[in-house]
Formats: C-alpha cells, sequence, structure tokens
C-alpha cells in the first residue's frame, strides 16, 4: 500500500520554540526548548532534540517561519514517534493537532513558495 500525503514537505532549518504540555497547557514560568526542524508540511514536522520525547507527548509550538512577518506562527502537535540519529540526537516526529486555518494557510503559503525555489534550482542544475 503506498502512503500519500496530503500536504507537500520540505526539507528545511527553521528555529522552533517548545513547550511540553502537562494537563491542558504548558507551564507559563518554564522558559521554552528550543530546537530546529528538519522536516515541514502543512500536517506536521520532524524536530531534532538531544533526548528521545515518547510518542503521545503534546507541545504548545511557536515555528519561527522567516516569511518577513513579526510573528512566528504558534500551534500545538503531538510526538508521533522518534529516531535515533547520531550519539546525542534524535528526530521527533510531530503531528499537528490545533492550528488554525489562518496559521495554516500562512505556513502551506510559505511552504509552497519554498518547494518552488527547490524545484526551480533543481531545474537549472540539469
Amino acid at each position: 500500500m503506498v502512503e500519500r500525503r496530503n500536504f507537500v514537505r520540505i526539507k528545511k532549518r527553521i528555529k522552533v520554540l517548545y513547550k511540553i504540555i502537562i494537563d491542558k497547557f504548558a507551564s507559563p514560568k518554564a522558559p521554552p526548548n528550543m530546537s530546529f526542524t528538519e522536516t515541514l508540511s502543512g500536517n506536521g514536522m520532524t524536530l531534532f532534540s538531544p533526548t528521545p520525547v515518547e510518542k503521545g507527548t503534546k507541545f504548545e509550538m511557536t515555528i519561527e517561519l522567516p516569511d518577513g512577518k513579526q510573528r512566528g506562527i504558534e500551534l500545538a502537535g503531538e510526538v508521533i514517534g522518534y529516531n535515533k540519529i547520531d550519539t546525542n540526537q534524535y528526530e521527533i516526529r510531530i503531528k499537528f493537532i490545533d492550528i488554525e486555518e489562518r496559521v495554516r494557510d500562512r505556513l502551506m503559503r510559505y511552504i509552497l513558495k519554498e518547494d518552488l525555489k527547490i524545484k526551480k534550482q533543481r531545474n537549472k542544475s540539469k
């Protein structure tokens, strides 16, 4: 069976600030963790972590999209798995679980623009 993605996925390093949600909210006193995406789509992302994060863990996140806007996008996500990729490096797979449509639209505009740039560069190098 072939897996079909609903959203374009790009490989891009983008800064993400996140906090683990305990009960219904993340602690307002705890400083956010910082990481970077490896891949990003309208439905989820992978990011790097020095420690594994268990499946089902929920995050409040701010993705600092380099799209010229003043603010990053805020959303919630849930860990769907992780892979160990180095001695102290894990790739955490996250699906978005709470994202407003206007936020997803902004994210998708950015992703599609970046995907187009990548395809144009590939065509130039052929």
